[in-house]
C-alpha cells in the first residue's frame, strides 16, 4: 500500500468535501463538483468534465469504445483449487501469471473500428485496427461519475427519491451511451478527432518498420489510457452502479464499523456494497513514471540478498524512490504511452486485483533491468508473447493471509534465484504471506507487506480506540504497516470478518468513488426539490375543483384512507391530519408520496392534484 496520505492532506480533502456538499445544496450549480444533472426551471448547461488525460477523455473513449470485459477463470473458486493454490506456491504463481496474461491481452480499439465504418477518411495503420492492452480500455473515476449521473438521472425523480436500484437495461445502454460521448462533445467536432486519428498513425519519415510500430502502439495506447492510476474492469463498474444506495447509506456508519464487527450476512462480508463483487471484478492500480524528461528510472534489486535486507529486523524495509540504481531501457524494453501532448510515460509497476477468490487474487508486476533472475525466472513464454515488452516483468502473488505452502522455495529447486528470494522473504507455513511492489508500495514498512493484510481495511474509516476515550479512532495509514502492537507483522495478518468495501482503498480514498456518487446524488436531490417546488407553486396559484376531486379520490385514494378518509389499516385517518397541515405541505405530499404512499405527481396532472386539494379541504377543513 502506498503510504503517500498525510493528516494534513486528509483534513483537506474532507474540507473540499464539505465545501462541495455545500455548494451542490446551496447553489444549485455544477461548478462546484464538476457534475451535471438535470436542469432546473432556469435550463442551466451542465458541461461533462474533460481532459488530455487520464479516464476523463471522451476521446480515448471513443477510441475504445465499450470496455473489454474480464474473462475470470471460473474454477479458481472452487474449493479444491483455492487449497491448491494455498499450499502450492508454484502453483500460486503460474496462475498469477496467466491472471496477468488476461489483464494484458491486447485487444482492438472497437470503437475505433466501429467509427473507421462509418468515416471514410480514418485510415488506420496497415489497413488494422490497433490493439492496445485489456485493462488500457477499463474505467477510470471520472467515467464512473459520468456514468452514474447519466443512468441515476433516467430513474425519474420518483425513482431516485425511492433509491430505485438501477436496473440492468440501464446499465448497459449507459456503458453504450459513455462509448459514444465524444458525439456529443463541443471540444471534439468531427473534423478534429479525424485529425488526431490520423496523425496517431503516421510515423515521420526515416523510421525503421519496429520503431514505426512501437511509435504508433505508444500513440494510441497513450491517446486511449492517459496515465490513469486507477481503473476498474466493466463488470466492478456495473456492481459499484448497483450498489449506490447502499454505498450512500453507508458513508454515515462507517465511524461505528469496529475491528470485530461480524457480518450480518454470511453471504455478504462487506458493509457498503449491496452484495460481494462479482466473479469478474477486477481493480488495477498503475505507476507511470515519466520518461521524455528524465529517460533514466529507478531499478530496483529484488533477489535474495535484496530481500533479506528488507526483512530483516531493525530494517526500515522501505524500497526507496531512487532504487539500487539508475538505468535507461533500452527501446522495446519496457511498456510506454505517449500522450497526445507529446510527453513519453514508462509503465514501471502494476498492481491487479481479481475477485476470482472471494478475499481477491493479488498479482504484481514490476519493471526491471534484470528480469530473468529471481521473480520473473518462471514467466512464461505466453505472456512475452503478447508483446515483447513484458519479458521485462517481474511478479509477485498471494492468495491468502498466510502462506500456507510448508516450503515454498522447494518447489523451485529448478530455478534457484527465484527459490533463494522466496527463502529470503521468510514465506513457509504459518508465516505471513508476502508480495510486495518496490515501484508501489513506498514508505517505512512496506516492502514487508501482502497486499490482502492492508486492503482488509479498504472502506473503513475507524479501528481501535487507542486513546481509551470509549470512541473508536480514525484510521491512521501509517500505523497499518508501522505499529506491530495492532497491527500485527506490518499489517499482513487478518483482523477483520466485515471488509467495508470488498478490499477496496478507492472506495472512501484515492478515488474516494463513494463521495463521487454522494455529491451526484445530493446534486439530484436539490434539483429534484427546486423542481417540485416550482410545481407546487404553480398548482397552489390554480382554483381547484372540489367536485372533480371528490371523483379523483373515489378512484385513487379511498382504497386506502377509505371512502370517508377515515382510515384503514393499509392508511391513517384523514380527519385531523388534513386540517392541521398546510396547502403547501398537503401538495407537496401529494406529489412526492410518503411512506407507502405512492407519488402521485408521476401519474396525475396539476389539474388533478389541485381538485384532490380542494376536495381534501372542503371536506375535511382547516386551511392556510
Amino acid at each position: 500500500m502506498r503510504q503517500s496520505v498525510r493528516p494534513r492532506r486528509r483534513c483537506e480533502r474532507r474540507l473540499n468535501r464539505a465545501i462541495t456538499v455545500g455548494c451542490v445544496a446551496l447553489l444549485l450549480v455544477s461548478a462546484c463538483t464538476g457534475s451535471g444533472g438535470p436542469a432546473a426551471d432556469d435550463a442551466r448547461e451542465f458541461p461533462l468534465p474533460e481532459g488530455d488525460e487520464g479516464k476523463t477523455d471522451v476521446f480515448g473513449r471513443k477510441l475504445a469504445g465499450i470496455a473489454a470485459p474480464y474473462a475470470a477463470d471460473a474454477t479458481l473458486g472452487r474449493a479444491e483449487v483455492e487449497e491448491t493454490l494455498r499450499t502450492d506456491h508454484r502453483r500460486r504463481r503460474e496462475t498469477a501469471w496467466q491472471i496477468l496474461s488476461r489483464v494484458l491481452d491486447p485487444v482492438p480499439l472497437v470503437g475505433l473500428a466501429d467509427s473507421a465504418g462509418v468515416h471514410e477518411e480514418i485510415r488506420l495503420p496497415d489497413g488494422e485496427v490497433p490493439r492496445v492492452p485489456r485493462f488500457q480500455t477499463w474505467y477510470g473515476v471520472d467515467e464512473i461519475r459520468r456514468m452514474f449521473r447519466y443512468a441515476y438521472e433516467r430513474l425519474g425523480e420518483d425513482g431516485r427519491r425511492r433509491r430505485a436500484p438501477l436496473p440492468d437495461s440501464l446499465l448497459e445502454e449507459t456503458l453504450a451511451w459513455n462509448a459514444t460521448e465524444l458525439d456529443r462533445s463541443s471540444r471534439w467536432p468531427l473534423d478534429r478527432y479525424l485529425r488526431f486519428v490520423d496523425d496517431l498513425g503516421t510515423c515521420p519519415e526515416g523510421l525503421s518498420g519496429d520503431e514505426c510500430a512501437r511509435l504508433r502502439q505508444s500513440r494510441f495506447s497513450g491517446s486511449v489510457f492517459g496515465v490513469a492510476r486507477i481503473v476498474y474492469a466493466p463488470s466492478t463498474v456495473r456492481h459499484l452502479l448497483r450498489s449506490y444506495a447502499r454505498i450512500v447509506d453507508c458513508l454515515g456508519t462507517r465511524d461505528t464499523l469496529a475491528l470485530e464487527a461480524r457480518p450480518v450476512d454470511e453471504g455478504n462480508f462487506t458493509a457498503c456494497l449491496a452484495s460481494e463483487m462479482p466473479t469478474d471484478a477486477v481493480l488495477v492500480k498503475a505507476q507511470w513514471v515519466r520518461a521524455d524528461l528524465t529517460p533514466r528510472m529507478a531499478a530496483f534489486d529484488t533477489d535474495a540478498s535484496a530481500v533479506a535486507r528488507m526483512m530483516a529486523e531493525g530494517s526500515s524495509a522501505d524500497w526507496g524512490m531512487d532504487g539500487d540504481r539508475q538505468v535507461e531501457p533500452a527501446p522495446g524494453r519496457s511498456y510506454e504511452i505517449r500522450l497526445r501532448d507529446g510527453s513519453l510515460y514508462r509503465l514501471a509497476g502494476l498492481h491487479v486485483m481479481t475477485k476470482e477468490l472471494r478475499h481477491w487474487t493479488w498479482v504484481s508486476m514490476w519493471w526491471s533491468d534484470l528480469p530473468d533472475a529471481d521473480f520473473g525466472a518462471d514467466r512464461p513464454q505466453s505472456l512475452a508473447s503478447l508483446d515483447g515488452v513484458w519479458a521485462h516483468y517481474k511478479m509477485c502473488a498471494a492468495t491468502a493471509y498466510d502462506e500456507g505452502d510448508p516450503d515454498p522455495a522447494a518447489r523451485f529447486e529448478d530455478m534457484p534465484t527465484l527459490a533463494e528470494a522466496l527463502r529470503a522473504s521468510g514465506a513457509t507455513t504459518g508465516a505471513p504471506s508476502w508480495c510486495s511492489n518496490p515501484y508501489v508500495e513506498h514508505g517505512r514498512g512496506n516492502a514487508r507487506t501482502n497486499c490482502i493484510g492492508c486492503h482488509q481495511h479498504g472502506g473503513a474509516s475507524v479501528a481501535h480506540d487507542l486513546d481509551a476515550d470509549g470512541r473508536l479512532d480514525v484510521l491512521d495509514l501509517e500505523r497499518l504497516i508501522d505499529d506491530e502492537a495492532h497491527f500485527p507483522d506490518n499489517g499482513r495478518r487478518r483482523i477483520r470478518d466485515v471488509f467495508p468495501a470488498d478490499y477496496l482503498w478507492s472506495y472512501a480514498r484515492v478515488d474516494d468513488f463513494a463521495h463521487v456518487i454522494a455529491d451526484e446524488v445530493a446534486y439530484f436531490e436539490r434539483a429534484d426539490a427546486v423542481a417540485v417546488d416550482a410545481r407546487v407553486d404553480r398548482i397552489l396559484a390554480m382554483d381547484g375543483d372540489a367536485a372533480a376531486g371528490a371523483v379523483t379520490f373515489a378512484s385513487r385514494c379511498a382504497r386506502c384512507h377509505g371512502d370517508e378518509g377515515r382510515g384503514t389499516e393499509r392508511a391513517p385517518s384523514l380527519l385531523e391530519r388534513v386540517a392541521a397541515r398546510d396547502d403547501r405541505s398537503i401538495v407537496r405530499t401529494l406529489l412526492v408520496g410518503r411512506g407507502a404512499m405512492p407519488a402521485w405527481g408521476q401519474m396525475l396532472s396539476d389539474g388533478d392534484i389541485a381538485a384532490i386539494r380542494a376536495h381534501l379541504r372542503a371536506t375535511f377543513g382547516g386551511g392556510p
